[in-house]
């Protein structure tokens, strides 16, 4: 009996759960609202850009548009001051002086004679041996054997003017003419009272001072030595 009553609901009750699955819908999808972004201001290309074309003047106006240069003429700058020629300069003698008359050159004078001293009596036999050894140095054409032997004569008797004379003539003969003026002059100041001495000394200086081109000082000291004469 209860299968006879299972069998009757068991069909009613699957069309009612049927009904159920049918009846219900399925869940809306909600979209996402999406704000447009705004559009970028478009940016001038070049093809939008338009030549600049100069105005045509306008008739009866007071201005006018002219083009612009761009750069590209090539002009050809040309001098308007003339040529300037080259002048080959004025040789000394050629220039005025200040008097108005024309400079005269300096004229070279002619060498001077340097004359020997002999050795004072009385001076040690030491410094006689080395102012002969100097000599026969001089003779062979060694003039540094001689100064080295003069100058050992010197520190032997370093007042003698005679020892400083030598010495000033070999720094003449080595082309030295600074020196040779130097040692001149002190033996000048050595001298004394030989005037002899002075003479040859002052003479020395003449011709050292015409071997630097003094000219003119070269005049004065042989002028100074000419003043011993007679004495």
């Amino acid at each position: 009996m209860k299968n006879k009553v299972l069998l009757v609901f068991l069909p009613i009750m699957l069309s009612l759960a049927a009904c159920t699955t049918v009846n219900e819908k399925p869940p809306k999808s909600v979209a996402k609202v999406v704000k447009p972004k705004k559009p970028l201001p478009a940016q001038p290309t070049a093809k939008n850009t338009k030549p600049i074309v100069p105005k045509k003047p306008t008739p009866g106006s007071g201005t006018a548009t002219y083009a612009i240069d761009n750069g590209k003429n090539n002009f050809k700058v040309e001098s308007s001051m003339p040529a300037m020629q080259e002048e080959s300069l004025l040789s000394p003698t050629g220039l005025p002086s200040a008097t108005g008359q024309s400079a005269q050159p300096v004229q070279a004078i002619p060498a001077f004679q340097v004359e020997d001293a002999r050795i004072p009596a009385g001076t040690s036999p030491a410094v006689v041996a080395l102012l002969t050894d100097a000599e026969r140095n001089r003779a062979s054409g060694d003039l540094d054997a001689a100064v080295v032997s003069t100058e050992r004569a010197l520190r032997i008797d370093s007042r003698n003017p005679t020892l400083t004379y030598k010495l000033a003539q070999l720094r003449i003969k080595q082309n030295k003419p600074q020196m040779a003026e130097e040692l001149a002059g002190k033996a000048a100041l050595l001298a004394g009272g030989d005037l002899d001495l002075k003479r040859k000394s002052w003479l020395l200086i003449a011709e050292a001072r015409r071997m630097q081109q003094n000219y003119s000082g070269a005049k004065e000291a042989k002028a100074k030595a000419d003043s011993f004469f007679g004495h």
